[in-house]
């Protein structure tokens, strides 16, 4: 009887362990979800943020390697204020340093585009109401300014060959959210509108208080 009764304890004791054990993980793994959830709900905050604060600036797009334009559902993108970086960073040897860090200064034109003004180690305090500051990073001799990639949906690569600018929201970090393509005439590029002329920059009702 005695040795019955110790495997029957022994089991309900083994049952016991490995339930504590599951309950255990459970909960990890309940904490992990709401972590992520969390993390989540802060990230779509901030974006929607940045999109509804962020100031309107247009970059204009330089040419790129037509072989690597338009790759299905996204077009690959330069901006030709990258070049006017690079020269900025040149010098006397003609090399530029491959680890650097900065802001781009920019002054907004009529249009709202972003003419190249000068750098600066950190984002000053004395902008003038047309000057806008973008964050830039140089490494391994990439200069990251912006996204370098637009993403749309397939079949409509046609309509973005059109593309002149990007459309961005720049916070007050200086960090560009890229959300639109805009063409030579300033219009925002809308693939679904059966005639681009009547979309414009006014379709976004965010910068409807911008001189555009």
């Amino acid at each position: 009887m005695n040795n019955k009764t110790m495997a029957q304890n022994s089991s309900l004791l083994s049952s016991i362990g490995w339930l504590e054990k599951r309950a255990v993980r459970i909960t990890i793994a309940l904490f992990g979800l709401i972590v992520i959830l969390v993390v989540m709900t802060l990230n779509v905050a901030k974006y929607e943020t940045h999109l509804a604060t962020g100031d309107t600036v247009l970059l204009e797009l330089a040419p790129v390697d037509p072989r690597g334009f338009m790759q299905g559902d996204y077009m690959t993108l330069r901006y030709a204020l990258e070049n006017e970086v690079f020269a900025a960073l040149n010098t006397d040897s003609g090399s530029y340093p491959t680890h650097e860090e900065g802001y781009v200064i920019v002054a907004l034109d009529n249009n709202n585009v972003g003419q190249f003004e000068h750098l600066a180690e950190s984002k000053p305090d004395n902008l003038s109401t047309n000057e806008r500051a973008i964050y830039y990073r140089l490494r391994n001799g990439v200069l990251k300014l912006a996204t370098n990639a637009f993403f749309f949906q397939e079949g409509h690569a046609e309509a973005f060959e059109a593309a002149e600018y990007g459309l961005f929201r720049v916070n007050d970090d200086g960090e560009p959210l890229l959300t639109n393509m805009v063409d030579e005439k300033f219009k925002v590029i809308d693939p679904k509108m059966s005639n681009p002329e009547t979309n414009s920059l006014d379709h976004e009702a965010s910068i409807d208080n911008e001189s555009l």
